[in-house]
């Protein structure tokens, strides 16, 4: 189910969010150059159809101007407000061009992890059957589920001393869950900011400039909390040891079955 959710994200939807984006940058870039006077040739895509056609005498002007929306009017007439949204604008690319570092960050992280604890499993002993088995801190034998080995059947492991403990099989899978959670929910926060820039693009629906500091500050206090989670697991993977240490380990003790 997991593993669905993060692939229908990685296909879909990031590459959705970019091309909204990279639109809605290029619209802001040219309405900016036509308010400011500068005509590139492309006022007409802001305009009703009616409005377009009309040619560069005073009445297609009048017309153009007429048909400026709310938010190009208040960009154009109200400086302090134009400098909140630019302001806005800002805050919010900047977040999302740093939710996309940290989801590259956490994507090899993700691998590391998952090939570590490959590794592991690869030096696990086994039952006859196959089954991967290993030893936890009390010298119980389990499966990797956790399930204890029957007495009379653990009897008949050989174990080499170099097989990972129970707990580190076990912490290795936390661990990897981890930063699969954090990886979803960078997802899930690229997403809500492109709904935010949705809204502040709304050309009809003006955000006040208390609204567009609400915007800045979840923007901002998403890529914070990804940016903190991933900081502690940076120091739980530098406290943390390779290996646990047990009495079994130490002795590396070597159990073969009688026949």
């Amino acid at each position: 189910m997991y593993n669905f959710l993060v692939n229908l994200y990685d296909d879909e939807q990031i590459e959705t969010l970019k091309q909204r984006f990279a639109r809605q940058a290029r619209d802001h870039d040219d309405l900016q150059h036509e308010i400011a006077g500068r005509d590139v040739g492309r006022l007409g895509r802001f305009l009703p159809e009616g409005a377009q056609s009309a040619g560069s005498n005073s009445k297609a002007r009048q017309e153009r101007a007429e048909a400026l929306t709310r938010l190009q009017m208040a960009l154009l007439n109200d400086p302090a407000y134009a400098a909140a949204y630019r302001e806005t604008e800002r805050a919010l690319n900047d977040a999302q061009g740093r939710l996309d570092t940290l989801l590259e960050r956490v994507r090899r992280e993700i691998e590391a992890s998952g090939a570590a604890l490959e590794e592991k499993r690869s030096r696990a002993a086994r039952l006859d059957d196959g089954t991967r088995v290993y030893r936890d801190k009390d010298g119980i034998v389990r499966a990797e589920n956790g399930d204890s080995i029957a007495d009379d059947v653990a009897a008949g492991v050989i174990w080499s001393g170099d097989e990972p403990s129970y707990e580190s099989m076990q912490r290795g899978r936390e661990d990897r869950d981890r930063l699969h959670d954090i990886e979803t929910d960078i997802i899930h926060g690229q997403s809500r900011i492109g709904d935010i820039q949705a809204e502040l693009a709304d050309e009809d629906e003006l955000e006040s400039e208390e609204t567009m500091e609400i915007f800045r500050r979840e923007a901002e206090d998403i890529v914070r909390d990804v940016e903190e989670r991933l900081e502690v697991e940076a120091a739980r993977q530098k406290a943390a040891p390779d290996e646990p240490t047990t009495e079994f380990s130490k002795t590396a003790e070597i159990i073969v079955p009688s026949f």
